[in-house]
């Protein structure tokens, strides 16, 4: 059984192997799917992917300079966390304001199918937290929030929330882990999609900046509780 259950590598692709390899990563970073903190090294990387070790060593370069992974000399490679509380504060800030558009535009031209999924990701969030699932709700997050950006039908919009999550979902799992955080979490969830399912674009629009600060002070908490 594969330690990091990472995507596997495409052999038919044209791309060069470093470049498979740093996507694969990259992706598994930015969903959640390898930790902060969590060590990595070339030999286990190599084995899961069943590559050589240079490109796993070339990938990591590139990650290194995306800071999303540091390489510590006689330490090894782990998965880059938070630096600084403005970096958090930055992305949040933008965030709450965006996800609220998205969410007000959504409860205004979402279709009955893009409901139905709504439903469906708060029903499977439901049994994910039910089992401390982290990696689970992370997933189930990405797929909910997703739907919200294409109901809105704005592709800008939606490109911009794409790079905002991506770094976003780096602090998801220092989230979680503050007592009565999953909770709160799934109770924002369904108020934020009954809104949207309902048509009503300024209920939308108030639960998803909410769910987005809730999230901002969560991180925030756990972060500075951590560099005291």
């Amino acid at each position: 059984m594969s330690k990091f259950n990472l995507s596997a590598i495409d052999s038919y692709s044209y791309e060069p192997l470093r470049k498979q390899v740093y996507n694969v990563l990259r992706e598994a970073i930015l969903k959640g799917e390898l930790m902060i903190g969590e060590k990595i090294t070339e030999m286990e990387i190599a084995d899961e992917l069943s590559v050589s070790r240079t490109p796993v060593r070339e990938a990591f370069r590139m990650l290194e300079q995306e800071e999303l992974i540091n390489i510590i000399p006689q330490q090894g490679v782990f998965v880059a966390g938070i630096e600084t509380k403005k970096e958090i504060d930055d992305i949040f800030q933008l965030r709450a304001e965006l996800e609220g558009l998205a969410a007000y535009l959504a409860a205004q031209n979402i279709t009955e199918k893009q409901k139905e999924k709504l439903k469906e990701y708060t029903e499977e969030l439901k049994d994910h937290i039910a089992h401390n699932d982290y990696r689970g709700c992370i997933k189930v997050d990405i797929a909910f929030h997703r739907i919200i950006k294409e109901a809105s039908d704005n592709k800008w919009l939606e490109k911009f929330l794409d790079t905002l999550f991506e770094q976003a979902t780096r602090f998801r799992r220092s989230s979680f882990s503050r007592q009565g955080r999953l909770q709160e979490f799934l109770q924002e969830h369904q108020e934020l999609g009954e809104a949207i399912i309902n048509g009503d674009p300024d209920k939308a629009r108030e639960s998803a900046e909410g769910h987005i600060r809730a999230a901002w002070d969560s991180i925030i908490t756990v972060f500075e509780k951590e560099q005291r």
